[in-house]
C-alpha cells in the first residue's frame, strides 16, 4: 500500500469518527444531561453553541469523506469495490443530504430563533434537529459497520 492510499484511508475513517463520534456523543450524552440540567433558554443557548462549533467540522468531515472516498474509489480499487463500497457510498448520500436540510432550513431556524429569544420556536426546531441527528446517526453507525466488516465479508 502507497503512502498515499494509507493516507487517504486514514483521512477517511478520522473524518468518520469526528461525524459519527460528535453525533454519538451530542445525541447520546451531551443532550439528555442538558435536558436534565437546565431550562429551556439556558439549554437552547447552549446546543446552538454546540451545533455552530460541531457543524463546522461536520462540513470539514464531509469534504474529507467525500474527497477521499472517490479517490479510493477511484484510484486504487478502479471500480474493483464490493458490495460494501457502493453501500456505504449511497448512505453517505443520503446522510449528507439530511445533514444539508438540517443546516439549511431548521439550523437557520433555530439560531434565528434562539437569537430572537423565541423560546417555542427553537425547542420545536431542535425537536427536528434531534430527530434527524439520530437517523444520521443509525446510518453512520451502518456505514461504519460496513466500512470495518464489508472487507472481511468478501474473503468469506
Amino acid at each position: 500500500m502507497t503512502l498515499a492510499i494509507a493516507l487517504a484511508f486514514g483521512l477517511h475513517q478520522l473524518a468518520t469518527v469526528v461525524w459519527v463520534g460528535g453525533m454519538f456523543f451530542a445525541h447520546m450524552a451531551l443532550r439528555p444531561a442538558a435536558a436534565e440540567s437546565l431550562q429551556a433558554p439556558p439549554r437552547l443557548q447552549l446546543m446552538a453553541g454546540v451545533f455552530r462549533r460541531f457543524f463546522a467540522w461536520v462540513w470539514a468531515a464531509i469534504v474529507l469523506l467525500w474527497g477521499s472516498g472517490l479517490w479510493i474509489f477511484l484510484v486504487p480499487l478502479a471500480g474493483r469495490a464490493g458490495g460494501h463500497v457502493h453501500l456505504m457510498m449511497g448512505i453517505a448520500a443520503v446522510m449528507t443530504c439530511i445533514f444539508v436540510f438540517i443546516y439549511v432550513l431548521p439550523y437557520r431556524g433555530f439560531r434565528s430563533a434562539v437569537g430572537g429569544g423565541d423560546w417555542a420556536s427553537a425547542g420545536v426546531r431542535l425537536g427536528l434537529i434531534r430527530r434527524l441527528i439520530g437517523v444520521n446517526l443509525v446510518l453512520g453507525l451502518i456505514t461504519a459497520l460496513a466500512g470495518a466488516a464489508g472487507p472481511h465479508l468478501q474473503a468469506v
